[in-house]
């Protein structure tokens, strides 16, 4: 004989289908149990959009696009720079913001001997790595920018090049302890960190980690268009590379049999536009004696210095409070953006930097016509021949510095495209597709801007 159930059983039965729908609920609204975010650097649009017109051979990329979404352009930040958008990516919000502001810190004395913003520490807001551990999700990050420190469960930072003996034994030291060794077995090359070795060791940590999480950020492309500039036949190549060695992860993935439950985020930082010559202000500055140098030509004492982004270039003072220095260098500079043969498009103030979410601590900053690029000589010409044929770090608002974003997998719809995608939704949509939010992210969840 059946006996009827009691209230008290009632309610908790009810209490135990909400909870459980709830589970459900976040699961759908996630859709992936594994994320892989990959940063191919420099990597332009029109590369995939036109991948017909340029001849290019990127099976992987297009796949993913056939079956996702791919946006025509993403906004990149001001500078349009490795460091400060990747940073962006991951904290879903701007430089002024995060504090990762180019890609070197200020260093007139060159003390940190060409250093640039490798520590987490400098990150001043949270991060998809943090909401992710609070989530109890395991994160892995293979030489993303800005993770020396980073709170990562199986972490290969970037860090400076490995030429050395000393450069590996360091980078044993700064990734996971035991992690670096081991991938040096998985990829035997003596020099590791390269593309091919970073995805070899992407492979053998989904394989044996399996985090919910693995950013790669693959940075041979961003190399090459800086060498023989965008769009050419050596840097197509290069992508077609990158293509194959995508190619390779997802092949894992689907003999791992999770590609079901996997969503794909392939992302760049910031476009690329060819560059011919280089303008110097700081010889202007040198000789207006806003910096000092001794009879080598070292500097023994500044009043003005430049943050150098190749594209642009952001003007501070050491003395915040020093008027007469700031009016100084700003007629300076002001006299020298009305003469076209030094290529400066563009003078910034305060005001607009801060509407773009750049420097704050910059009191100018300058943006070349497009051909030119900023130096740091402090004699001679004031323009030279460029260094590099290819640059970036420019206003991100030029077509030409639009960053990519390629979305597929689990979780995500087919759509025509993703208009609107800025670089600060990526690691917001990312933390979604996990049923995860970043703290006070000003970047969006990118499904949401998908046109269908």
């Amino acid at each position: 004989m059946l006996r009827s159930a009691s209230p008290t059983f009632v309610r908790f039965t009810a209490v135990l289908l909400f909870l459980a729908a709830c589970c459900c609920s976040a699961a759908s609204a996630a859709g992936a149990k594994q994320v892989i975010l990959i940063s191919v650097d420099g990597m332009t649009p029109a590369e995939y959009e036109e991948a017909d017109a340029h001849g290019l051979k990127i099976p992987n990329l297009r796949a993913l696009m056939s079956t996702g979404c791919a946006s025509p352009g993403v906004l990149s930040v001001f500078p349009a720079s490795t460091y400060p958008s990747h940073t962006a990516m991951i904290t879903g919000q701007p430089p002024a913001v995060h504090g990762v502001i180019s890609n070197t810190p200020m260093d007139p004395f060159n003390l940190e001997f060409g250093g640039w913003y490798y520590y987490t520490e400098k990150i001043k807001t949270p991060t998809l790595w943090q909401a992710l551990h609070t989530a109890h999700l395991k994160t892995a990050a293979v030489s993303w920018p800005v993770t020396v420190g980073a709170d990562v469960d199986f972490l290969l930072p970037e860090y400076r090049p490995v030429r050395t003996e000393e450069d590996i034994a360091l980078m044993r030291v700064l990734s996971t302890p035991g992690l670096f060794r081991e991938m040096q077995a998985v990829n035997t090359t003596d020099r590791p960190m390269s593309d091919e070795w970073r995805t070899d060791a992407v492979i053998a940590i989904l394989r044996t980690r399996e985090p919910a999480l693995l950013a790669l950020h693959l940075s041979d492309l961003d190399e090459a268009q800086h060498k023989y500039g965008p769009h050419t036949p050596e840097s197509h190549a290069e992508l077609e590379r990158i293509d194959a060695q995508i190619g390779k992860i997802r092949s894992f993935v689907e003999q791992s049999g999770h590609a079901g439950q996997t969503a794909w985020l392939i992302v760049s930082d910031h476009g690329f536009l060819r560059v011919e010559k280089q303008f110097h202000p700081l010889i202007a500055l040198r000789e207006a004696s806003l910096i000092t140098t001794d009879k080598s030509g070292r500097i023994t004492g500044w009043k003005i210095y430049q943050r150098n982004l190749t594209g642009s270039v952001f003007f501070e003072a050491k003395d915040p409070n020093d008027r007469d220095s700031i009016e100084k260098a700003t007629k300076i500079l002001k006299e020298m953006a009305a003469d076209p043969a030094n290529g400066i498009a563009h003078l910034y103030t305060p005001e607009e930097l801060k509407t773009m979410g750049a420097d704050p601590q910059a009191f100018l900053a300058a943006d070349p016509v497009k051909g030119f690029g900023f130096g740091n000589n402090l004699s001679g010409p004031a323009v030279t021949p460029s260094m590099n044929v290819g640059a970036h770090g420019y206003n991100p608002q030029l077509p030409e510095m639009h960053a990519s974003f390629l979305l597929s997998g689990a979780g995500v719809s087919k759509c025509n495209a993703l208009d609107g995608v800025t670089v600060e939704d990526i690691g917001p949509t990312a933390a979604a597709l996990l049923g995860v939010t970043i703290p006070n992210a000003k970047g969006r969840d990118a499904r949401q801007l998908a046109n269908h």
